[in-house]
């Protein structure tokens, strides 16, 4: 089966579809909150095979577990999946996916929670597999200034790992978030001004389909910063919620950490004039590392950081 048909099948076949529809947690923001049933709906014999797959300590389907994987920061109400579990290995995380894939169950790639999206909602119930016991740094090329971690890794994480060697990852979210789930989001922050977004600096992700086959978006173990070559992959799972693949690996860019900062604190009457003194010094070529507004309307003004 082509990669077109799995992506296709999995987007179409919404009501067995193994990935939570973004576009669907949008709609269902709007409804009324709706209570959940405390009961599981898998079959007893998909939890037998799952608890096979992953081992009996990496399966939960305990009511509080369930409830913690149900919600994200976001301002969804907790629906909890009927099942919890945690695979070690891409190779588990495949056949979790095959035998939800085989039974239309669907999933939900967690991470660490700290979603605004409501991504992490199993308004349809299914498989909440929770990558956090994948937490590898796989590969570190200082030379190359390029990182391969699993999706267990958090930018702490990360950032802790390499700032020995003079590196940093920049993108900062403002939340405790894995690299992966970075992807997954497409995250960005006050540094998106300087470094740019997830999907400037994400080279190679390895993911799990639908029907559980493993892709590497830009080939196996490749990190090449050029994709003139061939279909951008890569860029079509940056930012996909969840909805395409599940990612099991991600390869992305590192910097050099900066000899010195300076930090300042300016107050405007208001946004326009706030916005137009940032546009003028990114026109006068001044480099700035991070940009943020905060709005105080009890002054009734707006400062820039």
């Amino acid at each position: 089966m082509s990669l077109l048909n799995v992506l296709s099948k999995s987007l179409w076949r919404q009501t067995s579809s193994p990935f939570i529809n973004r576009a669907a947690s949008i709609i269902y923001s709007k409804q009324p909150k709706s209570t959940f049933t405390l009961e599981r709906e898998i079959p007893d014999f998909v939890v037998g095979t799952l608890e096979t797959v992953v081992g009996t300590q990496n399966i939960s389907t305990s009511l509080p577990v369930r409830e913690q994987h149900g919600r994200d920061e976001s301002h969804h109400v907790c629906t909890p999946p009927d099942v919890v579990v945690w695979p070690e290995s891409t190779e588990q995380v495949s056949q979790v996916a095959k035998v939800c894939y085989d039974n239309n169950i669907p999933m939900i790639p967690f991470g660490t929670g700290t979603g605004l999206e409501g991504g992490a909602v199993g308004y349809k119930g299914g498989v909440t597999i929770d990558l956090t016991k994948m937490d590898e740094i796989v590969e570190l090329n200082v030379d190359d200034f390029d990182v391969t971690v699993r999706p267990g890794v958090t930018r702490e994480t990360l950032n802790n790992y390499i700032k020995d060697q003079g590196l940093w990852f920049p993108i900062d979210p403002g939340a405790h978030a894995s690299v992966c789930g970075m992807c997954a989001t497409s995250a960005s922050g006050t540094n998106a001004v300087r470094y740019g977004t997830m999907r400037e600096n994400v080279m190679n992700l390895e993911v799990v389909l639908a029907d559980g086959s493993i892709l590497h978006t830009a080939g196996p173990g490749k990190r090449s910063r050029k994709t003139s070559a061939g279909y951008n992959l890569t860029n079509l799972f940056v930012g996909s919620e969840g909805t395409l693949g599940i990612i099991t690996q991600a390869t992305v860019r590192l910097y050099g950490i900066p000899e010195s900062m300076m930090s300042a604190v300016c107050s405007f009457e208001t946004v326009k004039s706030a916005v137009d003194t940032v546009m003028q010094m990114m026109q006068c070529g001044i480099p700035m590392a991070r940009i943020g507004n905060i709005t105080l309307s009890l002054f009734n003004t707006t400062s820039v950081i």
